[in-house]
């Protein structure tokens, strides 16, 4: 699958699927806002590789930033038991 086609698939089932806080969904929906992959420290990064600082720390994030990854390791220790 082309990065293009993913996007757009991801486009999709977002707008089928997802409810975004705080956002006015009519506006969303016709529009072709980046799609979120992952998120590394204080920068998230889209579908299309374009790196964003993450000013808000997408408000639910902690002080420690995206995949830190102490915190990943602990967290999958913490799963193994």
């Amino acid at each position: 699958m082309s990065r293009d086609d993913r996007t757009a698939s991801l486009r999709a089932a977002d707008h089928a699927n997802v409810w975004h806080p705080f956002t006015p969904m009519s506006v969303w929906l016709g529009d072709d806002a980046p799609i979120i992959e992952r998120g590394e420290g204080s920068f998230l990064i889209d579908t299309e590789g374009t790196r964003y600082i993450d000013g808000i720390s997408s408000l639910w994030v902690n002080v420690h930033g995206h995949s830190h990854p102490r915190i990943v390791d602990a967290i999958a220790e913490q799963a193994k038991r």
